[in-house]
């Protein structure tokens, strides 16, 4: 998949790369957002914190930050209650933890609930996948992984959470050439998987 790239993103990139420091926090998210994921903040990530390490999946201090130890405890607790492990802690996740999921009103030009058929495809990190951007992370700068989704921006904006029929929980974090109207491009693990996923229509649920 060609994923299009402002300027900006390769300067700020080029930059960070300079220095040393890859953060993913350049796409941190509202602290009451209903779907949490690496950079969000709040006291909805302590939340999650404390019942991981309640229930054995340590993430370190309860600092209400949503970091490196706060992702691999999700990824674990995820993977052990047979839910799709990719760290993105949305209702699904929420609902098996034990908290409760009310929607939260928030701004943009779609609403929360609002179902969309879509034309489903699949791409991984490889090279023929990602040809220019190989080794880039996604448009919003978060690291490629499974959750991501590319969408066009004026159909699903940049940091919409959502439900893929058959996929599970995802954000819209990457834009490609070919993904324009109601199309959406859903990252694997691998290439096969993405393979194996091949083309077709799905509701795609907003959160």
């Amino acid at each position: 998949m060609l994923r299009s790239r402002h300027k900006f993103l390769t300067i700020l990139l080029v930059l960070i790369l300079t220095v040393g420091i890859f953060s993913p926090l350049k796409s941190v998210m509202a602290a009451d957002s209903q779907t949490l994921s690496w950079g969000s903040t709040g006291s909805a990530v302590s939340q999650v914190q404390q019942i991981l390490n309640n229930k054995g999946y340590w993430c370190g201090s309860v600092d209400g930050i949503f970091g490196a130890k706060t992702y691999n405890g999700v990824v674990r607790f995820q993977k052990d209650v047979g839910l799709p492990a990719y760290g993105i802690v949305g209702p699904a996740t929420q609902k098996y933890l034990g908290i409760s999921t009310k929607t939260v009103s928030r701004g943009g030009s779609i609403n929360p609930g609002r179902t969309i058929t879509m034309i489903a495809t699949g791409y991984d990190a490889g090279y023929k996948s990602n040809y220019p951007w190989y080794g880039y992370p996604s448009f919003i700068g978060l690291p490629l992984a499974r959750g991501i989704a590319a969408t066009d921006p004026n159909v699903i904006p940049m940091k919409t959470k959502l439900y893929v029929e058959g996929y599970g929980e995802a954000l819209a974090a990457d834009q490609g050439n070919a993904i324009k109207g109601n199309r959406i491009d859903l990252f694997f693990d691998s290439l096969q998987e993405a393979l194996n996923w091949g083309i077709r229509a799905v509701k795609v649920t907003v959160y």
